[in-house]
């Protein structure tokens, strides 16, 4: 029965993810067909696009950045995929956001923890009707993780990684607001000690006439 699935096969080796996907821009077999196909790297903690395609133009990598490959890149190196994978930094209360969606982020999760710091993946929207014939192709260039989840739950996956994505955007939000009224309140405060301050010097210069 033929599925639509999404592949990631991560390598220690960045040329054999390029092959990989050279190799995926004209290969034909019965048993799957590749729709979109992309390298990504990460770089100090962030996932980046390197190359890709879409069909039916291999050479159009502006018809990929709307596929759901596309999409899965930008989540990957966006705000879910870098807290996904530890780098939490300065985002106040996202730790709590993470915890409360993280259940059902598998292939998200996992690829950001099997990829690490100059390593690449090869990331694929592919249509099997067998999954051990793409498996073999990919075994020859030696990955060292292969994760396949299918479309319509991937879609699922998204979908929350997006929500989760606009929580996340409320409460930083929300955190910059809080900051910008306790700036007004400790702003007014001074300005209350400034003229209290200069009263009392007036006071006493009035007092000592």
């Amino acid at each position: 029965m033929e599925e639509n699935n999404i592949v990631v096969a991560v390598f220690n080796d960045d040329s054999k993810a390029y092959q990989v996907l050279s190799e995926s821009k004209s290969k034909s077999h019965e048993q799957y067909q590749i729709l979109d196909a992309a390298v990504i790297q990460k770089e100090n903690g962030k996932i980046v696009f390197k190359d890709g395609f879409s069909s039916p133009s291999e050479a159009d990598t502006s018809a990929l950045k709307s596929s759901l490959i596309g999409s899965l890149i930008g989540i990957l190196g966006g705000p879910i995929g870098i807290l996904l994978g530890g780098s939490i930094g300065s985002m106040i209360g996202a730790s709590k956001v993470i915890n409360r969606h993280k259940e059902g982020f598998s292939l998200i999760e996992r690829t950001v923890a099997e990829l690490y710091n100059g390593e690449t993946a090869f990331v694929a929207n592919i249509k099997e009707n067998n999954e051990v014939a793409f498996n073999y192709f990919l075994q020859q260039y030696d990955p060292t993780f292969v994760y396949r989840k299918e479309v319509s739950m991937m879609e699922h996956e998204m979908k929350k990684a997006k929500e989760m994505e606009e929580e996340l955007a409320r409460e930083e939000e929300e955190r910059k607001r809080k900051e910008r009224v306790e700036d007004i309140q400790e702003k007014a405060e001074e300005m209350k000690e400034r003229i209290k301050s200069e009263f009392l010097r007036i006071k006493e210069k009035l007092t000592e006439k």
